[in-house]
């Protein structure tokens, strides 16, 4: 068989390749990359399938054209190859109009000149003696064809030099892809300089549409395969670089692909030696914590070089809506859990001290109530027995007025001294329990507000002393409240056990009114809900208040009894 026939058939094969590669890129494209990448390969196939019918030609006007019409592929190659290594390395704002246009000028002017009769031999042309033999007949070039080879070889080793400094700089780990990729693009352009200059072999045939049959293959490849089409364009946004949280992209085996300064700091490795690895294996953590942490309300927590980070993972989709690689973040939350200790430890400073302020309240009201039961109380008894003796002397009926009106006001002071003595420390809360003491105290109170009261006791055991203290102040706000604002028919206190503390009700059917605006806009003096609540917030219990104007108020309060430390020890 001729050798030119048995080239034709190496041609036309390579070039259905190549029409194949393009035509699976094109299907399959998910970014701007992946269609200059088709129409790359669409142009190599061309000039493949129209040098096979050039070659197999057997007559030169055949021959002629065909060769002519390769050169729609050759004059398409350099700028969709250009377009294709910018868009590739994240540089898609250089493929624009104006770029374009310019790297256009070129190919349409030596198009242009082909196509007119005039000016084809600056570009190619058969000598005088191909018409003897034109299946045999080889194409000169013309002066003007050298300054499109040099523009063509600018443009692709140009990008191919980006494209070189792209795949080095994502990872030193792939040299050996790299290698590769960089071999298979260059081949191709090095046998076409080789065959224009009639060197050996590749002064006969051209090789360079066989070639790209390699070049396609590997790039489709390497591209497809790994998925770094997508993947690298996101990963080398100024966006990703300058983030203060580490992010790390992986591909659909969770492998890093690359990863930004942050994340390097991070984790300790350096981004040539991080890439290529399991995140699993980086981060020391297990693949299941790594799947499962998609969750941003309740992202995973792990540990790195002593800093606290959260885990938190995205899926990267490509057009499709198909998973192409998972996006970690990296949050270091370490000053975070540094803050959220000291804050503890400044509540539990502030609950000692309320604890401290607390005990201390309660030991003034015991002194007072002590001094005034045993001083002041027992003094104007001792009067009111004197005057009542001193009564009986009289004969008087104006002066016996006089001694009774003195003697009532005797009375009512020492009531109301008992009932203050009540008030600061009632006997019955240290004696009898917390149900009696609130029942004598809700019994005053309801004479004194003109209400119905009920106490419905459902305790099984007593509180702690410390507990009792404070359910009895809060209790004794809560109703004097009642008594003063709310205008209540009937009220009903509640005590009872829940979940291992003491829960106490106060509900009343009084006017009501409006919690949150009562603690935005607090009157001097009116310091009752702060009051109640920082009492139960100091006993690591809790209180509500639920009110609405006309509807009644209903205050609820819990106090841990389990386990519970002496308020203002230590």
């Amino acid at each position: 068989m001729d050798r030119h026939w048995y080239f034709s058939a190496v041609a036309l094969a390579g070039g259905v390749c190549l029409a194949g590669y393009s035509r699976y890129v094109w299907r399959r494209r998910r970014a701007s990359a992946g269609a200059s990448l088709a129409v790359m390969l669409a142009a190599a196939g061309w000039w493949g399938l129209a040098y096979a019918i050039e070659l197999a030609g057997t007559s030169l006007a055949a021959r002629h054209f065909w060769g002519d019409a390769k050169w729609l592929g050759i004059a398409l190659l350099p700028p969709a190859f250009y377009a294709f290594v910018m868009q590739y390395t994240g540089r898609e704002r250089l493929v624009n109009r104006r770029t374009m246009a310019a790297l256009a000028v070129v190919p349409l002017a030596t198009v242009a000149l082909l196509a007119v009769p005039a000016t084809h031999h600056l570009v190619r042309y058969y000598p005088p003696e191909a018409a003897a033999d034109p299946a045999h007949a080889i194409a000169q070039v013309g002066p003007l064809f050298w300054p499109f080879l040099v523009y063509a070889d600018l443009v692709i080793w140009g990008s191919t030099a980006l494209f070189v400094w792209t795949l080095t700089r994502l990872s030193r780990r792939y040299w050996r892809q790299s290698l590769l990729l960089i071999a298979a693009v260059l081949l191709p352009s090095v046998a076409n300089v080789a065959h224009n200059l009639n060197l050996g072999p590749f002064r006969q045939v051209e090789p360079t549409p066989f070639l790209f049959v390699l070049t396609g293959a590997v790039l489709v490849w390497g591209l497809f395969r790994f998925r770094l089409l997508d993947l690298a364009p996101i990963a080398r946004s100024s966006v990703f670089e300058t983030m203060l949280d580490a992010v790390l992209v992986l591909d659909p085996y969770r492998r890093v692909v690359n990863l930004n300064p942050a994340a390097e700091r991070a984790i300790g490795v350096p981004a040539a030696q991080a890439v290529g690895r399991r995140v699993e294996e980086l981060l020391g953590v297990t693949a299941s914590l790594v799947e499962r942490a998609d969750d941003p309300v309740l992202p995973e927590e792990v540990e790195l070089a002593g800093r606290r980070c959260e885990l938190s993972t995205t899926p990267l989709r490509d057009r499709g809506g198909r998973v192409t690689g998972r996006l970690v973040v990296l949050r270091d939350v370490t000053e975070r859990h540094l803050a959220h200790e000291r804050l503890l430890r400044l509540d539990e400073q502030r609950r000692w001290l309320l604890g401290r302020v607390v005990w201390a309240q309660e030991e003034e009201r015991r002194r007072i109530a002590g001094e005034v039961h045993d001083d002041a109380i027992q003094t104007i008894a001792a009067a009111r027995l004197m005057l009542t003796t001193f009564r009986g002397q009289l004969t008087d009926d104006r002066q016996r007025r006089l001694l009774d009106h003195l003697e009532e006001a005797v009375s009512t002071s020492l009531a109301r001294l008992r009932t203050l003595v009540f008030d600061l420390r009632p006997a019955q809360l240290d004696d009898d329990g917390l149900a009696a003491a609130l029942r004598e105290y809700l019994a005053e109170t309801a004479g004194q507000g003109g209400f119905a009261a009920e106490l419905r006791d459902d305790l099984e055991q007593e509180p702690p002393a410390e507990a009792r203290v404070i359910a009895y102040r809060i209790c004794q706000e809560a109703l004097t409240n009642v008594r003063v604002h709310a205008r209540a028919s009937r009220v009903e206190v509640r005590l009872e056990e829940a979940k291992g503390g003491l829960l106490v009700t106060v509900a009343d059917d009084g006017e009501g009114f409006d919690p949150d605006q009562v603690r935005a806009t607090p009157r001097r003096g009116h310091v009752g809900l702060t009051s109640m609540s920082e009492r139960a917030t100091m006993a690591d219990g809790w209180c509500q208040v639920d009110s609405h104007p006309g509807d009644g108020t209903t205050v609820r309060f819990w106090l841990p009894t389990k386990d519970t430390g002496q308020l203002g020890s230590g």
